[in-house]
């Protein structure tokens, strides 16, 4: 289909599943966060805003679009007669959206890789990642509240730290020089919790940023930031708002 420019409102669009059944709503844009309701096949539903998912085979080929439905949840775009392979709304960013870039604000990093690509960011541990060119000594903040769940060294990513924001959701940090906190610390959003390195299994210094369950450390969903929303294109480098 034809590309359409995005929109900054609402849209209404048709639930389209071939074999019948309901849509599926979803706690985060990807295929193992939680069942949180259902929509009928044919039914009209509003979404509010996008981000990007777990890629899904829909009837318009695959797609990584994710909507986000006015009352929260998310609904795969692969489902939803729209009009476009495109997003119809506008990105979920700002108050949809409760992290920001893991670095002091004004400052911006080139995304080194991006959610479910290359060699490191496929498996079910890394595929939502985002990695950051950040020199060795960078300052890393917090990018949301939280409770430190785990700071020292995890293997192969290096030196590393967890803050938990309940619900088994945890941002994670990789590959630092050092870390400032320690177990169990209450830190604040914008709050320093080390330098970023080059420790683990790493080609060179950058910071590899990502949300995970905080029990398995399983990827769980791509961050959704206050300056990018979930979309991170190779190269870009998002200024950040943070602290």
């Amino acid at each position: 289909m034809a590309s359409a420019t995005a929109a900054h409102a609402d849209a209404v669009v048709t639930v389209s599943v071939p074999s019948g059944l309901p849509l599926q709503v979803r706690a985060e844009p990807n295929l193992r966060a939680a069942v949180i309701g259902s929509l009928a096949n044919r039914s009209r539903v509003t979404i509010s805003c996008y981000g990007h998912g777990d890629v899904v085979a829909g009837i318009g080929g695959n797609t990584t679009i994710w909507n986000r439905l006015p009352a929260g949840g998310w609904v795969t775009d692969g489902f939803l007669e729209t009009g476009s392979n495109s997003p119809v709304v506008g990105p979920c960013t700002g108050g949809s959206a409760p992290f920001k870039l893991p670095f002091p604000a004004g400052s911006a990093y080139r995304v080194t890789q991006t959610p479910g690509e290359g060699y490191s960011h496929n498996d079910d541990y890394n595929r939502h990642a985002v990695d950051f060119g950040t020199p060795t000594g960078t300052p890393i903040l917090a990018s949301a509240a939280g409770t430190i769940r785990f700071e020292g060294w995890n293997g192969a990513g290096g030196i590393m730290a967890l803050v938990d924001h309940g619900g088994n959701r945890c941002s994670q940090y990789a590959h630092l020089s050092a870390t400032i906190i320690n177990n169990g610390d209450r830190v604040s959003q914008g709050q320093r919790i080390g330098t970023s390195g080059a420790t683990g299994n790493v080609t060179g210094p950058h910071l590899h940023w990502n949300i995970v369950n905080c029990d398995s450390q399983r990827s769980r969903e791509i961050p959704n930031s206050v300056e990018a929303g979930t979309r991170y294109p190779t190269g870009s480098a998002p200024v950040s708002r943070n602290g």
